[in-house]
């Protein structure tokens, strides 16, 4: 069996292993060490990657409880494969039973992890700790965490919990993963979302910040994660769920959202302190000019809007109107009194249209009008709106005649 290196060394950067087999696993190739540092995926955590041998590793999983190193190498004829996964392969690159190999693992992308999931561990203790609520939900990936509580919490709560998280790094309290034994776990208070006795490796975190069952490997004190920090919250599932990032990826976000402010301080000429203020006040105006160039826009399409009459009906073809704009016109005609509107708009490869009326059941016209030209569309019985495939104008009007205005 693999002697697994990142629980009693989680800082392993690199070392040397000698290979037990190597194998096809699930059409993939797949390289099995005496000895690892590559954490393979679980408890939330991404598996490691880096080289073995010099080839890059794809992925790291447990297979039948054996750590299972997946290998990129090339084929003879030069090209890159996913993996390849004939034995004769693996020979020709001295990739074979019993060869010694060089690993290295991508330690910027594992520490950044460690740091990230003891961070997690960090603020899930916090929520239990303060409101006794379970984390029943995590998922980590390389962007952020996103973790889900058993319980409600307010914009109050989230802030005194980052506060407090961010307090334990500060006290840079030691972190130790251990075995403890069947007698010590009947009296230790711990966090875990399985029912598993035998083999638990709890890792604790200073004195009553976090007590967890976790797998992944960790940072050894608190104060390398550096920085905890919420970045959304809302209700999941009669609970809450957080997305949040910590440690370097923190860092990352915090150097990001700082570009976007210095750029909106730029384009408003406002101070650091005036930018939300600022920019609210923008938005109010943005918003202002919107409704007022809609308005506009819609009694414009009215002037120049086109149509034909009857004494209970009114049509007309546009090109380039919204159907907000159809519907404008079209409610225009009918308390105008017409009984019957049918307006609609050559819009790129397509038409869209708008059927109104206060006194008659539109649905007959669209269902005619949908058969007719393959359209999607429908609504109320004195209002409908949709889309029909592209005809020739010709086509259409002569529809109209027939269904709408009802003379040849």
């Amino acid at each position: 069996m693999t002697d697994r290196l990142y629980f009693k060394d989680a800082y392993c950067r690199s070392f040397t292993a000698t290979i037990l087999s190597c194998r096809e696993i699930h059409g993939n190739y797949g390289v099995e060490l005496d000895r690892t540092a590559f954490f393979p995926e679980g408890g939330g955590q991404a598996p490691d990657g880096g080289t073995i041998g010099g080839f890059p590793v794809l992925d790291v999983q447990e297979v039948d409880g054996r750590v299972m190193h997946f290998l990129q190498i090339e084929s003879r004829e030069g090209d890159v494969q996913g993996i390849a996964s004939e034995e004769n392969e693996a020979r020709n690159l001295k990739l074979q039973k019993g060869a010694v190999v060089e690993c290295e693992i991508d330690w910027p992308l594992r520490y950044a992890r460690m740091q990230a999931h003891t961070g997690e561990h960090i603020l899930s203790g916090m929520v239990h700790n303060l409101y006794h609520y379970d984390n029943v939900g995590f998922h980590m990936n390389d962007r952020m965490m996103v973790v889900d509580f058993n319980g409600p919490l307010t914009a109050e709560d989230i802030d005194r919990i980052e506060l407090a998280a961010n307090a334990a790094i500060y006290q840079n309290a030691e972190i130790v993963a251990w075995y403890p034994t069947a007698e010590e776990l009947e009296t230790l208070e711990y966090r875990s979302k399985l029912d598993i006795t035998e083999d638990l490796r709890i890792v604790t975190i200073g004195e009553g910040i976090d007590a967890c069952a976790c797998c992944a490997p960790h940072v050894a004190r608190t104060g390398e994660v550096g920085l905890i920090k919420v970045l959304n919250f809302y209700p999941h599932k009669q609970g809450t769920r957080i997305e949040l990032v910590a440690g370097s990826v923190a860092l990352q976000e915090y150097i990001r959202l700082n570009a976007t402010a210095k750029e909106l301080m730029r384009l408003t000429s406002a101070t650091r302190e005036g930018i939300l203020e600022t920019v609210r006040k923008r938005y109010d105006e943005y918003q202002d000019l919107c409704y007022e160039n809609r308005r506009l826009s819609c009694r414009l399409a009215l002037c120049e809007l086109e149509v034909q009459r009857t004494e209970d009906a009114v049509y007309g073809i546009a090109e380039g109107l919204s159907f907000e704009e159809l519907r404008y016109c079209a409610n225009h005609y009918v308390e105008e009194g017409c009984g019957m509107c049918l307006l609609l708009s050559r819009n790129a490869e397509e038409y869209i249209y708008v059927v109104s009326s206060k006194n008659q059941d539109v649905q007959s016209v669209v269902k005619a009008l949908n058969e007719q030209f393959s359209g999607k569309g429908g609504g109320k019985p004195g209002y409908a709106q949709g889309k029909i495939a592209m005809r020739e104008r010709s086509e259409i009007e002569e529809f109209v005649r027939e269904v709408l205005l009802k003379k040849e």
